[in-house]
């Protein structure tokens, strides 16, 4: 049976510098650290190996998710389109 966390999202005015979002998880029974940082979104029943991992090794999880990865990349009909054409 797979633990179950607390999981809580940065406030967004509490945001590290070129972070979209922060994720953080912890015990049920350990709040974080700066309770006025996060806002509680609810019990995560079905974690990734790689957060129990990290729970296991750290006692909490903590994910900051940058900015760049917002960004979406344009497609590549899009691309193609404004390439100019080259025949030989």
């Amino acid at each position: 049976m797979r633990p179950v966390y607390n999981l809580y999202q940065m406030k967004p005015d509490r945001l590290p510098k070129g972070a979209r979002s922060a994720w953080l998880r912890t015990l049920p029974d350990q709040p974080p650290p700066v309770a006025d940082d996060w806002m509680y979104v609810g019990k995560e029943r079905h974690p990734s190996k790689w957060t129990m991992a990290e729970m296991d090794a750290k006692g909490t999880c903590y994910l900051e998710v940058p900015s760049w990865l917002s960004r979406r990349s344009e497609t590549p009909t899009e691309e193609s389109a404004k390439a100019p054409a080259t025949e030989g």
